[in-house]
């Protein structure tokens, strides 16, 4: 029991550089990395513990080095926080497996990113107190930041763009979706405080995110669409798949999934 508790707040750990993160997150990572290195003195079968990524895509960093669940990316995007405190995790029996195509993998990250504005656009559009939104926001936005590295999928994807005429308006389209992105993670971050929210401060956040959204939609003018289109479908079975385990799962938390953003009319 222990054992399982400490695994899940490493995991809940964002996935950047141990500078980055809280002290509790760093406690967390020693009781996990300690219990691990028990264990495995213990493992009988001599299996490994921890799986490596090998690949060079962008998802493929050191920060990465651990097996998702397919939970574990679609809570990002498509459940409310609580299903991202750490004692709230559900189990999940089915691992995240990347995408063999490194290309149709980073643009499953980016259409995960569009659908996460979405998310933090309902948390806009309901929360009527600055403290509120900022607890919500400053977790989330983090998470879709450093799990999607949105910037590394759009210089990624660049390379694959044609003729290359194009680059120039698919790159700066690209830049000012991460760009929107950003500001509203700094805005969170250092203009929400104690109060009633203000309209300004929903006006910016909501704006921030459709720019963000919307350049996006330009810059995936430029892609490969069936590459676009099969990293789109991957994304609407999982949310199905996911929907599906989640229903009559006492144990699952909140699912509360939004409408695909290339989906909505």
């Amino acid at each position: 029991f222990f054992y399982q508790i400490t695994v899940r707040l490493g995991c809940c750990v964002l996935h950047g550089p141990l500078s980055s993160v809280s002290t509790m997150a760093k406690t967390s990572l020693f009781f996990t990395a300690t219990i691990l290195a028990i264990s495995s003195l213990t493992n009988n079968n001599n299996k490994p513990l921890v799986t490596a990524w090998s690949s060079q895509h962008p998802s493929s960093s050191p920060q990465n080095n651990k097996q998702f669940t397919r939970r574990d990316v679609l809570s990002i995007a498509t459940l409310t926080p609580i299903i991202t405190a750490p004692f709230l995790l559900p189990q999940a029996s089915t691992a995240y497996t990347p995408d063999p195509d490194p290309l149709r993998e980073s643009l499953y990250f980016v259409s995960r990113v569009q659908e996460a504005t979405v998310q933090q656009e309902r948390f806009i559009n309901k929360s009527s107190q600055q403290e509120e939104l900022k607890a919500k926001m400053k977790l989330t936005l983090r998470l879709v930041e450093k799990n999607y590295k949105l910037l590394d999928q759009i210089n990624y994807c660049s390379q694959f763009i044609e003729p290359a005429s194009d680059i120039v308006a698919a790159t700066e389209a690209g830049y000012e979706a991460a760009d929107a992105l950003q500001g509203a993670i700094d805005f969170v971050k250092n203009d929400l405080g104690n109060g009633p929210l203000t309209s300004a401060q929903k006006s910016f956040l909501s704006e921030s995110m459709q720019s963000c959204r919307n350049n996006l939609f330009v810059f995936l003018k430029y892609v490969p669409q069936d590459k676009l289109e099969g990293a789109r479908k991957r994304v609407e079975e999982e949310n199905v798949a996911n929907r599906d385990e989640f229903d009559g799962d006492e144990n699952a938390g909140v699912y509360n999934p939004v409408v695909l953003p290339w989906k909505a009319s």
